[in-house]
């Protein structure tokens, strides 16, 4: 972790007009939110799945075919207490907050876990790229409405769609269909409004944790940032950084561990 590139990104952070964050994976990770792993967290809440039906992470959980929908359900339903409704800001979720609490700012992620909403940001400066199972929909297409998944836990029926009966499944996707959803469709729209706002201003982008050849949230940011006479670009990551053609004054890159990183940034901050 660069002295120097660490110093730079909290200057870029602190003289900022707005921040945009984008966070993928790396950052729930950090967070205490694995997806891809069978850890003691994942055996706690899912063991007996693990156990009876072969389930080996919670992403192979939301892809699987499952022998019937009860069962389905009976995972999702789990999943949505425990990686949404029984969330806990961690440290790393509280030092971002702090660290860009003080200016207007923006969430873009592909993360589905609703935790940055449940972590006290904005829902109106928020875009889920992948959806989110914080949010229902209905299975058999009838409305482009998505329904709040807490109203359905504690039950052992199959929830179903209030207008047609349909059951209903988590509104997660990553072909780019959830953004005909709603509210997902309206938050689209709220990041165009937010960087038409703040085009000309010094907006830093804080990505954090993304892959670096990612198009979906990274290539765009980067191309906008290029394009914003002030903007600047600062990449926190593990792999070898991947910067906007800006000005060297006007981008940092942090390569680190992100929970350490973060937790640094916010201590030098304060």
């Amino acid at each position: 972790m660069s002295r120097e590139e660490r110093a730079r990104a909290t200057e870029l952070l602190r003289s900022a007009d707005a921040v945009v964050i984008a966070a993928s994976n790396g950052f729930d990770i950090a967070d205490g939110y694995n997806q891809f792993a069978r850890d003691d967290e994942f055996l706690r809440v899912f063991g007996d799945l693990h156990r009876e039906c072969g389930l080996t992470s919670i992403l192979q959980g939301l892809m699987a075919r499952w022998p019937s929908q009860e069962l389905r359900w009976e995972f999702l339903s789990r999943l949505i207490a425990y990686g949404y409704r029984d969330y806990e800001p961690s440290p790393v979720m509280r030092a971002l907050d702090r660290l860009t609490a003080g200016v207007p700012r923006f969430v873009v992620t592909c993360n589905c876990n609703g935790r940055f909403e449940r972590a006290g940001f904005s829902p109106d400066a928020l875009l889920e790229t992948e959806g989110s199972y914080a949010r229902l929909r209905c299975t058999g297409g009838c409305t482009g409405e998505t329904f709040d998944a807490l109203l359905y836990l504690g039950s052992i029926e199959l929830p179903r769609c209030p207008r047609c009966g349909a059951p209903l499944d988590v509104a997660v996707d990553d072909t780019g269909q959830i953004a005909r959803l709603e509210p997902f469709r309206s938050q689209a729209a709220n990041l165009h409004t937010f960087l038409a706002k703040y085009e000309t201003a010094r907006i830093c982008v804080l990505e954090l944790g993304v892959g670096q050849r990612n198009r979906a949230i990274k290539a765009p940011l980067m191309a906008w940032a290029e394009a914003a006479p002030r903007a600047s670009y600062v990449v926190i990551n593990r792999e070898e950084p991947v910067l906007p053609s800006l000005p060297p004054e006007r981008v940092a890159a942090v390569r680190g561990d992100l929970r350490e990183v973060l937790l640094a940034l916010d201590g030098e901050a304060r």
